[in-house]
């Protein structure tokens, strides 16, 4: 039986490489954000970090930050890309993922855990998070980028980019009663 390394193409070693990367710097600039808020409380940063330690905060923060991702994706590999539009749309897609699939992959602790963490397995709980979310990005972003994306659903993402972004400023100066915008002590 050959090993892995042996059987990985040039090409796809450069594809794992690329996708370790982009979801390292994923994971930088969520802590970022995460710390924005604290380092300059002035109103923009406010709207696109953390402004505390809510479930949804952190939502958004993986939002803001793999739109941030976008643009630097975009910056690295314009030459290379094919067909400009499907790579928007792509990334744009995932950015609407980004939010779900740390919620999901956060809750999987509690889930099997059941207690609370300790602060060092919380901390390094929700950096494996991110890299998770990057990760996991990252390969639908290389898939659907393949795609030729018609108007409906551009106008789809569109729209629910506009609404996220939105939902996001808005809940980052009043909080609504659902409890998922809600601080809760462990």
């Amino acid at each position: 039986m050959k090993k892995i390394t042996e059987t990985l193409t040039k090409d796809q070693w450069k594809e794992i490489g690329y996708i370790a990367l982009k979801s390292l710097i994923f994971v930088a600039l969520f802590a970022i954000l995460h710390y924005l808020y604290y380092w300059n409380n002035n109103p923009f940063f406010q709207a696109i970090s953390g402004k505390d330690e809510s479930v949804f905060q952190h939502l958004k923060m993986g939002f803001f930050g793999y739109l941030f991702l976008i643009g630097i994706d975009y910056l690295v590999v314009r030459k290379k890309i094919e067909n400009k539009n499907s790579f928007v749309f792509s990334r744009l897609l995932s950015s609407l993922l980004v939010p779900w699939i740390i919620f999901l992959v956060w809750y999987l602790a509690p889930a099997i855990i059941g207690l609370p963490l300790s602060f060092g397995w919380e901390l390094t709980w929700v950096l494996l998070v991110v890299l998770i979310t990057g990760v996991v990005v990252s390969i639908v972003d290389k898939n659907t980028e393949k795609l030729e994306f018609n108007l409906s659903v551009k106008i789809i993402i569109i729209g629910i980019i506009i609404i996220s972004i939105f939902i996001f400023i808005l809940f980052s100066f009043v909080d609504p009663w659902i409890d998922v915008f809600n601080l809760h002590e462990h």
